[in-house]
């Protein structure tokens, strides 16, 4: 029975989290970790490239190696060998995913993203995640904006596959199934 890639994420995620733990540096593991993560998501084609059958085992530690040399957490980077080695390099960005959930977990940080018609200043938007750390008893929210003009008001959050829907449209939407009722 093959894992899951959400499985393969959570369980090596889980185990460089408490190894990270114990040597007291999450913080160091974390930072590379994320750091990795950048590269990948602004270079999708690496990670093609290093699962591609295309080349070589050679040719692919040439791409991987000046990653993995960047890195001052030792145990990220046996984490990225022992994935390329067992054929599942493709489920870094995942573990690197897992991870940061179980961080977040661990931490009481909340992440969420606003929806608005119009963008947020600075102010509006350190309101909104007060009121939103706040309402759900977090100890931090890390909110990131979005516009989209089709609410034609007011906020939608979305947290932890929580949707709070205060927009304009939605309510408008709202009244007209009562009004045809």
């Amino acid at each position: 029975m093959s894992l899951s890639k959400l499985d393969v994420a959570k369980r090596y995620s889980r185990a460089l989290y408490d190894l990270l733990e114990s040597d007291n540096s999450i913080e160091t593991g974390k930072a590379d970790l994320n750091a990795i993560k950048n590269i990948f998501t602004e270079e999708p084609t690496l990670g093609i490239a290093l699962s591609s059958v295309s080349l070589d085992n050679k040719q692919k530690l040439e791409l991987l190696n000046p990653l993995i040399d960047g890195i001052s957490s030792q145990y990220v980077q046996n984490l990225i060998k022992m994935l390329f080695d067992y054929g599942r390099i493709s489920e870094l960005v995942a573990v690197i995913d897992e991870f940061n959930n179980l961080y977040n977990d661990k931490n009481g940080i909340v992440t969420a993203e606003a929806i608005t018609a119009v963008p947020l200043d600075e102010n509006e938007k350190d309101s909104l995640t007060k009121a939103f750390q706040k309402r759900i008893a977090a100890k931090q929210v890390e909110l990131s904006t979005k516009t989209n003009p089709d609410i034609i008001g007011g906020v939608i959050l979305r947290s932890s596959g929580v949707v709070f829907d205060g927009s304009v449209k939605t309510k408008i939407e709202q009244v007209k199934r009562l009004l045809l009722k």
